[in-house]
């Protein structure tokens, strides 16, 4: 992992960046994050660090974030989002946001936990809607060659490029509710940040 901060719109990109990133030493996964902690501010935002465990083989390495505003005390919450800015990620790929989309709705059809059912929801919800900020507006119905970071997501859009029409997405968004009914529902139940209930 590099050393040099990676730049994130929210403390819960930063945590779906580890969950969608291989590790470095055995190239599988999944990484899991420790607690974020504030390690320096600035006037354009903040630094925080964690350390990234990977599930397979138990290797740690601290990676760093840079955030544009420090978190506040109920970021990250259900009711969150993970950007708030139209510009697409820096740090996941559009093929790693439909892969997290997938993830979290097959875990969702396995979930019992209504509550937690709707939280997936969201953030099944807000993958894809962060998928489909790397197309453009004109009528290409597939991402540009620059909405791929990643070899991974590159030889999936190679092999099956249908999973990446733009078209599909907003089929598979139309069938989720709103964002803003399905916030509305979870700041009436548990107050555990969404994106920390995988760890």
């Amino acid at each position: 992992m590099p050393d040099e901060a990676l730049v994130a719109h929210s403390l819960a990109e930063a945590y779906l960046y580890l969950r969608a990133t291989p590790c470095a030493s055995c190239g599988q996964g999944p990484l899991s994050g420790s607690d974020a902690k504030l390690t320096a501010e600035t006037g354009f935002g903040v630094r925080v660090g964690m350390r990234a465990t990977c599930g397979s083989c138990g290797r740690a390495t601290n990676i760093t974030f840079h955030l544009a505003e420090r978190p506040s005390d109920d970021s990250g919450q259900c009711a969150g989002a993970i950007s708030s800015v139209a510009a697409a990620s820096r740090i996941l790929d559009v093929g790693q946001w439909i892969m997290l989309f997938r993830v979290t709705t097959e875990a969702a059809d396995k979930e019992t936990d209504k509550t937690r059912v709707r939280q997936l929801g969201l953030e099944a919800a807000q993958c894809l809607e962060e998928a489909l900020k790397f197309y453009d507006d004109l009528d290409n119905d597939l991402p540009p060659p620059e909405a791929f970071f990643t070899d991974a997501s590159r030889e999936r859009f190679k092999t099956h490029p249908e999973q990446f029409s733009k078209q599909r997405l907003i089929e598979l968004r139309s069938k989720l509710p709103s964002l803003s009914a399905m916030r509305s529902c979870l700041s009436r139940s548990d107050k555990m940040p969404w994106w920390r209930r995988w760890w």
